[in-house]
């Protein structure tokens, strides 16, 4: 057995995780993305004398870059089913360029965004890590010298990891996120925690420092501790939501390095009638799932390109993402924080391909089996680091307000040793497990959750109250064609009960790899062992972001407002959660017969989940073809947020044709 085939030595030499943040001052941040020497081995186990070197950019998939076929698999494995085992011949990239020391003084850090990836510095091996969307930090401070030195890192293409990561998207690899160095003080700050008991934020850091506590430039609080925690309480403070993300920034000072973190009060709840409750407040998740994908860098997307999709999610009325299935990059957490968004943060795990490691065993999920790396005790460890790496890393987010266990992998021991883990460390989340709510029935989680049911059958789950959770369709309404279908009906019911909490369109965006004949999916790639077609154009938008029909029918159905006619009058719902409609317009119109009779702007600052009304001054008897009133919704910023029609019942002509005049000569 080679050593990246081994579970229970899947990591060697890695820090602890911790919270994610940047050091400034004393300590600092050195990006070592950009140009490297790149060499492609077909067979990495025989990667030794390396000749002739090639340049990659970092970060990149080696698919994109000409080395290798990418390749569409939704549930089949890529590989023969063999856990833990992998292809004899398993493909590997070698990366190496040269980073500057100028103080061997201070400690020095390798930050991986994520990989699986052996770690060299001067030749001399440092570390190990797996799990290819998850952090890894390594302490190089024992390898550097002044001056110049030298970073090799070999990614493999596969590992026993891999079995845990067969999620539906197109398959790349490499370093296709960030590599940083990080410079930092001896004796520095390693992990904080920061959390909020209603207006009081509790700080824990694991080294004597000082904490200070900012409202925008307005220094509020300041504590110097000698045991890392503090508390600061704020009267009558600014609660964080998605609708108003209103940030604090805390500052931890200490050996003269300045930790920076922005933070929102922010409280999550359930009620005794099973309403996801945010500060009190029940609201409903416009939820979508979420792939890093691009058309022409696979998996390695910008800051840019993720910013992008977040401000066209704001435009389609989005307010919840459910990271399918990994943790995405700190970068997106922070701007999920900035520009207010409900995050269900799922860890990089899946094993779908089990449904198909036989073809003599049937397409089920058979838990009883024992085969299922869900249910196998050797693989228990790798379920509960890959848990633990995603909590620590983002438990600091006001953005994340559920955890996810991960996707589509069956339920059993090592579900369960996961759930109870997050409830230890986090009380002040919900924790969602999809495979537990679907195939056992279990009340483990704290949410019910389901995939693809209709709207008939979760109005009878929420009707009969049986499942005794909050209910949340973590993928629903799958848009792929002309989908997403039924939407307008599911949020009709959504809003119909309040232990319907709302859920999670499949998904963002299509999946493609843009080549000069077009758009490639499965079956377009050379070498491929098996593939799923166009499965993966399935998305809201197409791949170069632009919408689609299906794309303005989401945004109408989760609009922050309804119309309806009612004895002359138009009645406006606010279906915000938070906001008053004090700065929007209302811009409708009338028509009878197609021409517009009635025209004019309202304006309301009515409360939220409130109704106003608009009187009709021109309402028809009769018409020939129909009446009919649209609204269309300006928001504060000037952006529409949605267009909106009802009939207007009048009595209609009966329609009687001319007498034609028939010639016979």
């Amino acid at each position: 057995m080679r050593n990246y085939e081994k579970i229970e030595k899947t990591s060697e030499n890695r820090m602890p995780a911790r919270s994610y943040y940047i050091p400034e001052k004393e300590g600092r941040k050195e990006s070592l993305n950009g140009i490297w020497k790149f060499a492609f081995f077909a067979n990495g186990d025989v990667a030794d004398d390396i000749r002739q070197w090639d340049e990659i950019e970092v970060p990149s998939c080696w698919e994109m870059k000409g080395y290798e076929a990418p390749n569409y698999t939704n549930i089949n494995y890529p590989f023969p089913c063999d856990p833990p085992y992998v292809p004899d011949v398993n493909p590997m990239g070698v990366y190496e360029r040269k980073f500057s020391v100028t103080d061997i003084s201070k400690m020095h850090y390798i930050v991986l965004d994520g990989s699986c990836a052996e770690l060299y510095i001067n030749e001399t091996y440092v570390g190990y890590t797996q799990g290819s969307h998850l952090t890894a930090e390594f302490d190089i401070t024992p390898y550097i010298h002044k001056g110049d030195n030298t970073i090799r890192i070999y990614v493999r293409k596969w590992c026993c990891g891999s079995y845990l990561e067969d999620q539906d998207f197109i398959r790349m690899h490499g370093i296709f996120r960030d590599v940083s160095l990080l410079v930092r003080p001896k004796g520095h700050i390693f992990d904080i925690h920061i959390v909020n008991e209603e207006n009081v934020i509790q700080c824990k850091a694991d080294q004597p420092c000082k904490v200070s506590l900012y409202d925008g430039g307005t220094l509020l609080q300041e504590q110097t501790t000698d045991t890392g925690i503090c508390q600061f309480q704020v009267e009558n403070p600014t609660y964080w939501n998605a609708e108003q993300p209103y940030l604090y920034t805390l500052v931890f000072s200490a050996k003269g390095e300045e930790i920076r973190r922005k933070f929102g009060f922010r409280d999550i709840d359930i009620s005794g009638k099973n309403q996801l409750l945010i500060n009190g407040v029940s609201v409903k998740l416009k939820g979508v799932d979420f792939h890093s994908t691009h058309p022409t860098k696979g998996w390695a997307v910008s800051e840019e390109d993720d910013k992008n999709d977040l401000l066209l999610m704001k435009e389609l009325n989005i307010n919840c993402i459910r990271t399918a299935h990994y943790p995405v990059t700190p970068a997106f957490l922070d701007m999920c924080d900035e520009l207010g968004f409900y995050v269900v943060l799922e860890t990089d795990i899946e094993c779908h391909g089990f449904l198909r490691r036989n073809p003599n065993v049937p397409f089920s999920y058979d838990m009883e089996s024992g085969q299922w790396p869900t249910t196998r005790p050797e693989w228990k460890k790798e379920y509960l680091d890959r848990i633990e790496r995603t909590y620590e890393r983002d438990k600091n987010h006001p953005s994340v307000i559920m955890w996810s266990t991960g996707n589509e992998s069956g339920f059993g021991e090592n579900s369960i040793a996961m759930i109870d883990w997050l409830h230890a460390h986090d009380n002040k989340r919900l924790v969602h497990c999809e495979d537990g709510s679907r195939l056992a029935n279990t009340k483990k989680a704290d949410v019910f959750s389901y995939m693809y049911p209709s709207p008939s059958v979760i109005e009878g789950w929420a009707k009969s109250n049986e499942k005794e959770q909050p209910i949340f369709l973590c993928e629903y309404s799958h848009a792929m064609g002309n989908g997403p279908g039924d939407i307008w009906d599911y949020w009709e019911t959504f809003y119909k009960y309040d232990n319907l909490i709302g859920g999670c369109i499949w998904e963002w965006a299509d999946h493609a790899v843009l080549e000069k004949e077009g758009y490639q999916y499965g079956g377009d790639f050379n070498g491929e062992m098996t593939n799923d077609g166009n499965f993966c154009c399935d998305g809201l938008i197409f791949p170069d972001r632009s919408f689609k029909a299906g794309t303005l029918e989401a945004k109408a159905a989760m609009a922050p407002f309804r119309i309806f006619c009612k004895n002359g009058t138009i009645q406006v719902e606010n279906r915000y959660d938070f906001l008053t409609f004090e700065g929007c317009r209302f811009k409708y119109e009338l028509a009878l017969d197609g021409e517009i009779i009635e025209q004019n702007v309202a304006y309301s600052d009515v409360y939220p989940h409130e109704v106003f009304e608009i009187e009709l001054n021109s309402i028809p008897q009769t018409g020939k073809l129909g009446c009919f009133v649209s609204v269309q919704m300006i928001d504060r910023e000037g952006k529409v947020t949605g267009i909106l029609q009802q009939e207007i019942p009048v009595k209609i002509e009966k329609n009687v044709p001319p007498e034609e005049h028939v010639d016979i000569g």
